[in-house]
């Protein structure tokens, strides 16, 4: 499981950006945000225990953006939008359409929650933190939270989940950049090095998918 979380501070309050599939937590200390990487855990697959040879999926070693170790089997991937609200709905189909435009994968939209390998949703995301005797309340822009069988390295489900409250009113723009972040580790992609441009580095998703991005997937699932 991983959390990416992006907390700025305003006005005696820390406001952030979070991913599951890796944890990390940002805090804005003037104009820079500082953000700590978490770790991911692996869920056996009782579906898979049926006697048949363990047949690992390759993850490739050397890539432009760091990688969680893990993938999903199939390229196109089914997505449910389980959001209601039309700002994150919107922001979730515009970061769709660009990890599609990469041609590494293809995810598609199914009405069918039962059906999807990944879940879009919205959520509440505070959180209220102590600090000496004084409560700091934060919010994490999203999170992004996956399981994966860790013999086959293979992908078994993800939740992508923005928080409503932080980013109704900001710009279609940015909530697609902050949605295409949370997809991005939902895909298999860690968090990038600040000095990396992609919008896997936590502190600077605005760059939105890029090149480096874009050939880390097509890599990482062999396209």
């Amino acid at each position: 499981m991983k959390r990416l979380l992006l907390l700025i501070a305003l006005a005696g309050m820390s406001i952030g950006l979070s991913s599951v599939a890796q944890a990390a937590t940002v805090i804005n200390n003037g104009d820079q945000q500082y953000f700590n990487s978490g770790t991911s855990t692996g869920t056996d697959n009782p579906a898979d225990d049926h006697n048949e040879p363990v047949r690992p999926l390759t993850i490739p070693q050397e890539t432009p953006i760091p990688l969680e170790g893990y993938r999903w089997k199939m390229r196109k991937i089914k997505i449910y939008l389980a959001s209601g609200n039309p700002e994150i709905r919107a922001g979730f189909r515009h970061a769709v359409r660009g990890w599609n435009a990469t041609g590494a994968i293809h995810f598609i939209w199914t009405k069918h929650r039962s059906k999807a390998q990944v879940i879009a949703t919205d959520g509440d995301l505070t959180a209220t933190a102590n600090q000496n005797t004084a409560g700091t309340t934060t919010r994490q822009l999203g999170t992004t939270e996956t399981s994966y069988d860790p013999q086959t390295h293979a992908m078994l489900r993800a939740t992508s989940i923005l928080d409503s409250g932080t980013l109704n009113g900001t710009s279609l723009a940015y909530r697609t950049e902050v949605a295409e972040h949370e997809l991005g580790h939902a895909l298999g992609l860690a968090h990038a090095q600040e000095y990396q441009h992609s919008v896997m580095v936590p502190r600077n998703v605005r760059t939105g998918i890029t090149h480096e991005d874009a050939r880390s997937v097509r890599l990482l699932y062999n396209r």
